[in-house]
């Protein structure tokens, strides 16, 4: 007889918004159970991976959660996590990989002076991203309160717009992301940029800096701004995988 396959077989029943939380589990048990109270006060499904004996493997077994996922919250601290044998990189950066195209809320936590290298090289691609929204905490109280405002906001936007009819699949190609937070006291570059798009003459437009600055939140401000001034509004094209 064969062993049961994770795909498919996570449920729930009442068919509410899963929200997969993603950390490491001994460092953070104190956090993770704030975050899923967080979001069960909200009325959403929070989805835990923990391990344990399995009659397959946890990467099966994670990428099952996550598929069925429509949101996903890191949590990091100081640890990198396991590695398995059979794998490259540990089980928490994979679920960050794993979970691109969903909206991903990532939390760090501060002060951390013994943090892994490895983690390190994760939370410096994700800072530099642009694309993902990050804060920092010290508590599992902030932590809650964190998450559970996140939440709500990316929820406002994402499913909840008055008059904006069906909402927009998670993860959809060519939506703009929306970033949680405003982009402060950046008018000025944002008007240049609007002008600039409204040359006939410039096809191509490149925003140049340090890596970290706001290259990406500031285009991606413009380029909402300017939507509605095109028949066919602002596209996202994500190039990061994109090799010379």
């Amino acid at each position: 007889m064969s062993e049961p396959t994770p795909r498919g077989a996570i449920r729930t029943p009442d068919q509410r918004l899963r929200v997969f939380i993603s950390s490491t589990l001994k460092e953070l048990a104190a956090e993770r159970a704030a975050v899923a109270q967080a979001i069960r006060e909200l009325r959403l499904t929070p989805v835990l991976f923990e391990t344990g004996a399995r009659p397959y493997p946890p990467r099966d077994l994670y990428r099952a959660y996550l598929a069925q996922s429509h949101i996903f919250v890191g949590i990091y601290w100081q640890q990198y996590g396991w590695v398995a044998p059979d794998m490259e990189i540990s089980g928490l950066e994979d679920e960050y990989r794993l979970a691109e195209g969903l909206p991903r809320l990532i939390y760090i936590k501060t002060p951390s002076p013994e943090r892994d290298p490895q983690l390190d090289r994760v939370l410096q691609g994700i800072k530099e991203g642009e694309a993902v929204s990050y804060r920092y905490f010290g508590t599992p109280e902030e932590l809650h309160d964190l998450v559970a405002n996140d939440l709500a906001v990316l929820l406002t936007e994402r499913f909840a717009q008055p008059g904006a009819g069906a909402a927009p699949a998670v993860g959809r190609r060519g939506a703009l992301p929306r970033p949680l937070t405003p982009l402060i006291a950046r008018e000025g570059e944002i008007a240049a940029l609007r002008a600039l798009l409204a040359q006939p003459e410039a096809r191509l437009i490149t925003v140049t800096g340090p890596g970290g600055v706001g290259k990406t939140r500031l285009a991606l401000a413009a380029a909402a701004e300017a939507a509605t001034s095109f028949p066919d509004g602002a596209t996202w094209v994500d190039l990061a995988s994109v090799r010379d």
